[in-house]
């Protein structure tokens, strides 16, 4: 079973239906919960400023300086 992780904050899902269908507290528009589109890994990595955290939900709980919406995004 494949899983769908939200770009923003890293939530888990089983559809991409059920992800994107709920409101999502870290997106920066303050909208729903948006597919990562990448890959499962073993470390994630800030496309703003490189630091690499082993979750989607630890990098983009912290903030980034080279940010435009001021949290780190995963890079694909």
């Amino acid at each position: 079973m494949a899983n769908f992780y939200c770009k923003w904050c890293g939530i888990k899902h089983s559809s991409v239906s059920s992800l994107t269908s709920n409101s999502c507290s870290r997106n920066p528009e303050g909208k729903k919960h948006e597919l990562y589109e990448g890959s499962e890994k073993a470390q994630y990595t800030c496309k703003c400023c490189g630091i690499k955290h082993s979750s989607i939900s630890s990098l983009t709980s912290n903030s980034c300086s080279k940010s435009p919406t001021k949290k780190h995004q995963p890079a694909l």
